[in-house]
């Protein structure tokens, strides 16, 4: 992060506001195709904001979540749950020209029993043998 050396004020704003403009746009911006699901990367995503956060005078010494308190940010992987709700919203009402039935998988697709569930027509996680599947988008939003 280049921040550090070209910025002289280390006061609050100024780091959670610059690192908002320029950093964090960059690290959300493919939220929906691509969202780590291993700890290791997931720390390694975090490891950005820990840094940013520790530039910030008088709250270096701090733990990570009290300086994420201190300066009001979330943890980046709440904004990438947030981007894949909002995404899947459009989906589903018709925000996007993408056909949701080739997306997801639905109860009523599945079978034609009337059941509680069906009712509700709710998504279901679809059948999967490999770990890459495990974690797409599809099969990733319907336990959210």
């Amino acid at each position: 992060m280049c921040c550090d050396r070209t910025i002289i004020s280390r006061n609050s704003d100024v780091v959670v506001n610059l690192f908002k403009v320029f950093v964090r746009p960059i690290i959300e911006s493919a939220g929906p195709a691509w969202s780590p699901h291993e700890k290791q990367l997931i720390d390694q995503i975090e490891k950005i904001q820990r840094r940013a956060t520790r530039m910030i005078s008088g709250i270096g010494h701090l733990e990570y979540e009290d300086r994420l308190k201190h300066c009001r940010l979330p943890t980046l992987e709440q904004p990438r749950v947030r981007g894949d709700l909002i995404h899947v919203y459009k989906m589903l009402n018709g925000f996007l020209h993408v056909n949701s039935g080739e997306f997801f998988s639905f109860v009523r697709q599945r079978h034609d029993v009337a059941t509680r569930s069906s009712e509700n027509n709710h998504m279901v996680v679809e059948k999967c043998h490999l770990d890459v599947r495990k974690y797409f988008f599809t099969n990733r939003i319907v336990e959210l």
